[in-house]
């Protein structure tokens, strides 16, 4: 049995046999269940312990994708001269196609379409992709407006391509803790989180300031899997 955290003590072999069957075996093979030597109860803690991660870096993504969102639009309607910037021609294809969608979405819905409704059904792959090198031109938001999208990048950040490179990183975490995927195993996940935690300090210190408050990464990072002696 297991004595720490908490929730894993709770775990017994009729558990782990249930959830094992619930889950399936090989969506559990990253967590030792094809390893003849693993046992139930340790393949459905190590499984346990990934939710619980994923659940500790939801505080980051979620304000991150919220505040970088906003940080743009809000940039970009003032240089543009309209909260419907989305709809001017210097968007591509792929772009103008997502805020078509996000529009039909709302009509389905029966919303009335305004820019706040617009801009928060645009997917984190949109916001992303605002930031890609053919927007680095006379008529795209780059290089004018990464100080007013960015205001707190350090200067040997303070680059397009730069910042991109960064919010990849985001996405591609947040991608795989929103689609269930194993991040226990990532050697560097503090790293991932710590860099997470720094991109929001560049859209908004004050963001930042309020995750790092309300946040339980460390404690759950730290709270390693311990079995009982008994």
């Amino acid at each position: 049995m297991y004595k720490s955290p908490a929730w894993a003590s709770f775990i017994d072999v009729k558990i782990a046999e249930g959830v094992i069957a619930a889950v399936s075996k090989a969506r559990l093979s990253k967590y030792g269940m094809l390893n003849p030597l693993s046992k139930p109860m340790e393949v459905v803690a190590e499984h346990g312990r990934n939710i619980t991660l994923c659940e500790a870096m939801y505080p980051a993504l979620h304000m991150l994708e919220v505040v970088m969102r906003n940080s743009i639009h809000n940039a970009f309607a003032e240089h543009y001269g309209s909260n419907n910037w989305y709809d001017q021609p210097w968007l591509n294809d792929s772009h103008a196609e997502l805020v078509a969608k996000a529009k039909s979405d709302l009509a389905k819905q029966r919303k009335q379409e305004n820019p706040d409704r617009v801009v928060a059904k645009l997917t984190f792959g949109f916001w992303c992709g605002m930031f890609h090198h053919s927007y680095e031109s006379a008529t795209g938001p780059w290089p004018k407006l990464l100080s007013k999208v960015c205001p707190r990048v350090p200067k040997s950040w303070r680059s397009r391509d730069k910042v991109q490179g960064r919010i990849e990183k985001a996405r591609k975490i947040r991608n795989q803790v929103f689609h269930h995927e194993c991040i226990s195993k990532l050697p560097d996940l503090r790293v991932r989180h710590r860099e997470l935690i720094e991109l929001l300090g560049w859209f908004s210190v004050d963001a930042r300031q309020h995750v790092e408050h309300l946040c339980r990464f460390h404690p759950v990072m730290s709270d390693h899997l311990e079995v009982s002696d008994e």
